[in-house]
């Protein structure tokens, strides 16, 4: 199975990819915009797209492109 995961980046996302995904031998592509994540977090062995997951024609594009059969959801950003 290909899996994308938004906010792949940032620390729980990251987490996410290396413990429950690559290990259990899916294929991972992660759209993250690095505005809190870190391109260094993304595990080896997931591919890492940099783009906001809220530019739908982008990640329409990911999906066809990577064949991707589910998306999780970690990107979030906080505003005061």
């Amino acid at each position: 199975m290909t899996v994308l995961v938004t906010g792949g980046a940032g620390y729980i996302g990251s987490h996410k990819v290396h413990a429950t995904l690559l290990e259990a031998g899916e294929q991972v592509v992660v759209l993250d915009n690095l505005t809190t994540g870190f391109d260094c977090a993304v595990p080896p062995g997931a591919t890492l797209i940099v783009g906001d997951a809220g530019d739908q024609s982008r990640v329409r594009a990911l999906i066809v492109a990577h064949r991707i059969d589910a998306i999780i959801h970690f990107a979030a950003s906080m505003t005061k």
